[in-house]
């Protein structure tokens, strides 16, 4: 075993004590909490796409970019991954969601694309810190064994935000106008960073993390294969997330309510996948359940390529089976992607999730165009063949932990 396989697998053995349960149970409570916030703010700029670009005065490819500028903040989380590894990451997290409710304030006062600009920008930045921040807090505070568990249960809010939350914001755009959810998710960003107070903060990572040299990612096969599986993954999903809520509107002329209730459809596939990675990702094993979802993401952008048009229903069903396996991939990804340098576990995933936010930017401009331009079906076949891409990286370069990687 070599001094660097024999640091990392150190790294592991040394984590923090096992949780008492009654402390589990309250980072998963705040931990959904505070997720729930975030995760309707994030998603329902895609279903009302068109009323917000219409409250704002711009195009729906103008609001694709703003969409595409607040993803592309996401190249600065691996700086403050660097710092949450030394000032902690309950504190970074704190700092993730007060930024965020600054941007959302902003942008619900917004007029126009300037200011409304700034507000999506800050409200990126406030994701970027958050998101990686978040999840390696849990990583450090709940042992690998129980991780998937865990991690599924804290992601269920996810669809939960889609099933329930964003069929709300559907009827507040309705009764109020498009600005009160901004203004009243701002609101509840500070709010949920008073929440994070309940939580303690890991010490004792200051011991276990260093920074992380970036020269030393060419040696470590596996992370690498994982940043880039996180990008298509993103990119992928996100190239249809963009431009389904227009093509829903144009090609069958569903309403700002319809798109809102058709959301709840989604949000059962992905409570179903969040559920069913909780209760069964530890016994199947983590990267046998990424695999599984990424081969039922790849189904549903087919599907959806092949026979979307043709009615709602099959459409609907196609957009749903990628829902699915969109989420149960990524919720399942998420405790491997803390193991891959678990010696500065905060940097690694901001890296990681930083290639989603790049990938999540170049779709939105890709997707949003090709609404207009050559068609939704389109987006959804570059989706597969980066679906396909993504399987072959994962399965073949990306290993569940360093466990698996040392040599005895």
């Amino acid at each position: 075993m070599t001094n660097e396989e024999s640091s990392e697998f150190a790294a592991v053995n040394s984590e923090l004590p096992v949780l008492q349960q009654s402390s589990e149970r309250r980072i998963v409570a705040v931990a959904m909490s505070t997720r729930a916030v975030h995760d309707v703010a994030a998603r329902m700029v895609y279903p009302f796409l068109p009323d917000f670009a219409k409250g704002l005065g711009i195009t729906i490819e103008q609001m694709g970019g703003l969409i595409a500028l607040r993803n592309g903040v996401g190249i600065v989380a691996p700086a403050f991954g660097a710092l949450s590894d030394r000032v902690g990451h309950r504190r970074s997290a704190m700092l993730g969601l007060m930024v965020l409710g600054v941007g959302l304030l902003i942008t619900g006062v917004a007029d126009g694309m300037g200011l409304a600009a700034i507000g999506f920008i800050l409200s990126g930045l406030g994701s970027a810190i958050f998101i990686p921040t978040l999840i390696a807090y849990v990583s450090d505070r709940v042992p690998f064994a129980r991780r998937g568990r865990v991690t599924g249960a804290i992601e269920m809010t996810w669809g939960f935000a889609g099933m329930i939350g964003v069929p709300i914001i559907g009827l507040i755009i309705t009764a109020i106008g498009w600005r009160a959810p901004f203004i009243l998710l701002g609101s509840g960003a500070f709010v949920g960073a008073g929440l994070l107070l309940l939580l303690e903060e890991s010490r004792e990572q200051h011991i276990l993390r260093e920074a992380l040299k970036l020269a030393a990612l060419r040696h470590n096969r596996s992370a690498l294969a994982f940043i880039a599986t996180w990008f298509l993954v993103f990119f992928a999903f996100e190239n249809i997330q963009v431009g389904y809520a227009a093509w829903l509107a144009q090609q069958f002329g569903l309403s700002t309510a319809a798109r809102g209730t058709v959301q709840i459809l989604f949000g059962v596939f992905e409570i179903t996948a969040s559920f069913s990675s909780a209760l069964f990702l530890d016994r199947i094993g983590k990267k046998r359940g990424v695999t599984g979802g990424l081969i039922v993401v790849l189904i549903g952008y087919v599907l959806l390529a092949t026979l979307g048009s043709s009615a709602l229903p099959i459409g609907l069903l196609a957009i749903s089976i990628a829902f699915l396996g969109f989420e149960f991939s990524v919720v399942s990804g998420v405790p491997i992607m803390g193991e891959q340098i678990p010696t500065a576990r905060g940097t690694m995933i901001a890296l990681a999730l930083t290639a989603g936010s790049v990938g999540r930017m170049i779709a939105d401009w890709i997707g949003s165009a090709l609404v207009s331009g050559a068609g939704f079906p389109l987006a959804a076949l570059i989706s597969a063949i980066a679906a396909l891409i993504t399987v072959v990286v994962f399965t073949h370069w990306v290993k569940e932990s360093v466990t698996e990687r040392a040599v005895p």
